[in-house]
């Protein structure tokens, strides 16, 4: 499986089997597992993971293994002690995610260091999906923070470049967002990451290829040549019920769809399989013909379904060998159906997922026009005035005032809120500054079900004094 070569921006020292790969532009595979939780026996599921191991080496598509990482619950076992078993002697290098969840700048570092000493340097840098026992969420305006925080994965990619240059480091995209201000909020923050030490994007796992489509003319807009993997997710008849929030976090399936798949799995499991990998082969098909670097198989459990995966994304590679007959079989297996979750979805380019339009061409794509909602006056005001108030010609009773009303005692912690234009971000759970996580709603929500993301009056405020660029500045240092 290839497609024409393009130079991605990357350039790493010695010897790196899957960064080697995604910078030649070879369409990569890679297998995910999910370290067990702490309370399963991790003997068992290192066993099957080697078993998978050892059939994915056979494919030289399959590039590495990623390895989660406290994936719903920071309760898991220890994603090295996992990765030692999982590949031994075999062929694979492992992709290890570092996730923000309960994490510090100290546990990165450990990890890294941790990862290097076992020959691992591929890294995937992620905040984190909320956790289970993130204490409930009771007001939008003021919310409960979790007790040991969430390190935001910008941070995360920063810190492990800073600890070996040499890594190939990852960073999350959730191209799946339905309103102006979600979907620009994790195009401008991807590119954060990337200016932040990111090498590489992965897509959040979706089925909306047109929201696919969509990231690729975006990074082409703004020429950008990194690499990106897909997510593509095999799912389980336990996971259909409860999509959003236990399976794929931030990713806002439709009522429809999730219907479709209801009906698929009626009969057993294995019919449910049977019907789903059809539609994992055109998946996986459609992310190389629009430009994807490879895809991140997720949710696949024993070496038999994971060679009937490898033999369908075979059989669709000779079915559908250009963009155009993949278009058309993809419409014909849907019908119908549509994957936006809200009426009005918005997109920022016109004629998606359209014939002849498999790439991005300047000179035919139409962006979509936008109308930017004005930010709150107390927003417009706080950001004029907390900069003068705060500033070392300012008296000492007014800067006291102003760290107790932005709640923050500390040089470092107020310094930050800079990138916020020192709004106070408490209507944030995760207590973020950087730019939003993937998790908000179809319309906008918070991941935790209060009121909509707090980003979105960052993003308000920004368009308003002509500053969007900021929203895309790298953290040094």
């Amino acid at each position: 499986m290839s497609r024409e070569p393009q130079q991605l921006n990357m350039d790493f020292g010695g010897s790196n089997s899957f960064a080697e790969a995604l910078r030649a532009a070879q369409f990569l595979l890679v297998i995910e597992q999910n370290v067990p939780a702490a309370d399963q026996a991790l003997a068992p599921a290192v066993a099957m993971g080697h078993a998978m191991a050892e059939r994915a080496a056979q494919d030289p598509q399959v590039a590495a293994f990623s390895l989660t990482d406290r994936l719903r619950s920071p309760s898991t076992h220890d994603s090295l002690a996992f990765a030692e078993g999982l590949v031994k002697n075999t062929r694979l290098p492992v992709m290890l995610t570092i996730s923000g969840k309960g994490s510090t700048p100290d546990r990165v570092m450990a990890l890294a260091a941790r990862a290097k000493s076992m020959g691992i340097r591929n890294f995937c840098c992620v905040t984190g999906d909320g956790a289970t026992d993130h204490p409930p969420v009771r007001h939008p305006r003021v919310t409960t923070s979790y007790p040991t925080g969430y390190l935001d994965g910008v941070d995360i990619a920063r810190l492990v470049r800073r600890h070996d240059k040499s890594f190939c480091v990852g960073a999350a995209v959730n191209p799946f967002k339905y309103t102006l201000a979600d979907q620009f909020l994790q195009y401008y923050k991807m590119i954060r990451k990337l200016e932040s030490g990111a090498n590489f994007l992965i897509a959040h796992a979706g089925w909306d290829m047109k929201k696919l489509q969509e990231l690729q003319w975006f990074l082409r807009l703004r020429d950008l040549g990194h690499g990106v993997l897909a997510r593509v997710r095999l799912l389980s008849p336990d996971e259909v019920g409860n999509l959003e929030s236990s399976v794929c976090p931030g990713v806002c399936v439709p009522r429809e769809f999730t219907a479709t798949l209801q009906r698929e799995c009626t009969v057993n499991e294995s019919q449910f399989l049977a019907a789903q990998l059809p539609r994992l082969g055109l998946q996986v098909i459609g992310c190389r013909l629009l430009g994807y670097s490879g895809v991140v198989l997720a949710g696949i459990r024993s070496p038999g379904v994971l060679d009937m995966v490898l033999k369908q994304i075979q059989v669709a590679e000779s079915a559908y060998p250009d963009y155009d007959t993949w278009l058309e079989a993809w419409n014909d297996y849907h019908g119908s159906l549509q994957f936006s979750p809200i009426p009005a979805p918005f997109h920022a380019f016109h004629d998606l997922l359209t014939p002849g339009r498999a790439t991005y061409d300047a000179d035919t794509c139409q962006s979509t026009a936008v109308d930017f909602v004005p930010p709150l006056l107390r927003d417009r005001i706080g950001a004029a005035l907390f900069p003068l108030l705060l500033s070392a010609r300012s008296p000492e009773g007014l800067r006291k005032a102003s760290r107790f009303l932005l709640r923050r005692h500390d040089t470092t912690s107020l310094e930050r809120l800079r990138h916020c234009w020192y709004l106070d971000n408490s209507p944030c759970p995760k207590r973020l500054v950087l730019g939003p996580c993937g998790g908000s709603g179809p319309r906008g929500t918070c991941e935790f079900g209060q009121g909509p993301c707090f980003f979105h009056r960052i993003f308000a405020l920004a368009a308003s004094r002509h500053e969007l660029d900021l929203l895309e500045e790298g953290i040094g240092g």
